[in-house]
């Protein structure tokens, strides 16, 4: 069991537009029951069984998710869940996050997790995160970046080069150099053949503290933001107050308004599987049969060669033809490749006909 000034914060505000039609504005990919009647941000919160109360576990979600994300984590008290009403991006969502946590604890240490990987085995992640915890009580200006074994050149993920180690007796601590997001393949084969690199899991721990300094330092328009909104969390204006004020917060990522700046950060090694669930291959890969070699989900014939195909609705799905990806719901049929840009094909479709989204 985790000390008491230890919290989770699971990220589940994204809408998850890369497993489009699967994932919609209204249901995105962490709350879709596609796990064994298991949706992703369940498989997360599992993770941390008697690791941590679920007083202790806090859910940073849209305001548009509210009624469902507390049906489907009706055990975490409904004080825990955080809503954002506009998206701001995860610098701003986890100063908020560690805004509120600081009234609290104001030792507090997050743990930050997000609500659409799947880390496997719980008890090697379990291990890693209390190893992080222990390190931070005596490193608490660190920022701890779980980093995880490259398994293959990807250029979809962020990369994390390694130096020195840092003193810890637990496990191996080391600074990070340098972020690289999504380099290209050439130059993930490269950092695979020398070693000295990571992938970053998107896995993080600090001190609540820690990181309200470092959002001060990089982005000190957002502090008096998060102090005006901390302010009026305990009262009755904390609605308000947050819809009036979250939307002047500034956009950007941890990683590149942070991460990539800071002295701070190092890493924890994972020695865990690590799946993010961000494209219909990934998805398809773990909850799909392979056929020959295609690789299928749901009622599914497929005569040609190297498709991945999802077909969450009782109708029977035939597809004939090669590389293809092809989607299926209710209401929609999404059919392309892996090439296809999904961010770009979002824009098109928000233009053209918004409510398919």
């Amino acid at each position: 069991m985790l000390t008491d000034q230890c919290y989770v914060v699971v990220l589940a505000g994204g809408a998850g537009v890369r497993l489009w039609p699967l994932s919609r504005k209204d249901k995105p990919k962490h709350f879709l029951r596609l796990f064994g009647g298991k949706c992703l941000i369940e498989l997360t919160i599992e993770k941390l069984k008697n690791q941590i109360p679920n007083e202790r576990i806090l859910i940073l979600t849209s305001v548009n998710y509210k009624e469902l994300s507390q049906h489907t984590l009706a055990s975490i008290p409904p004080d825990n869940f955080i809503y954002e009403p506009c998206i701001r991006d995860t610098a701003s969502a986890l100063g908020l996050a560690a805004a509120v946590l600081k009234l609290r604890n104001e030792a507090a240490t997050m743990i930050v997790l997000t609500a659409d990987q799947i880390i496997e085995p719980a008890d090697q992640f379990n291990t890693a995160v209390a190893h992080a915890v222990t390190f931070l009580e005596s490193h608490p200006e660190r920022l701890v970046c779980f980093g995880v074994k490259a398994a293959s050149p990807s250029s979809l993920v962020g990369w994390q080069r390694l130096g020195e180690s840092l003193e810890f007796p637990d496990c191996e601590v080391q600074k990070i150099v340098e972020f690289i997001e999504k380099p290209d393949r050439e130059t993930a084969q490269r950092f695979m053949d020398e070693g000295g690199f990571y992938w970053n899991s998107g896995q993080f721990a600090w001190k609540a503290e820690t990181i309200l300094q470092e959002i001060d330092t990089w982005l000190p328009q957002a502090t008096p933001i998060l102090k005006e909104i901390a302010a009026a969390w305990e009262t009755d204006s904390r609605t308000q107050v947050l819809t009036d004020l979250f939307p002047r917060m500034p956009k950007g990522s941890i990683d590149y308004t942070i991460l990539q700046k800071t002295q701070n950060a190092c890493s924890i090694f994972l020695p865990c599987s690590w799946e993010d669930m961000g494209t219909h291959v990934a998805l398809s890969d773990r909850i799909g049969t392979k056929r020959g070699s295609n690789t299928v989900w749901g009622p599914v014939i497929a005569t040609g060669t190297g498709n991945r195909v999802i077909a969450n609705t009782g109708q029977s799905v035939v597809v004939a033809l090669d590389n293809g990806i092809v989607v299926v719901t209710d209401d929609t049929v999404f059919v392309g490749d892996r090439n296809t840009d999904m961010k770009a094909l979002m824009q098109s479709i928000a233009r053209q006909a918004p409510e398919m989204l």
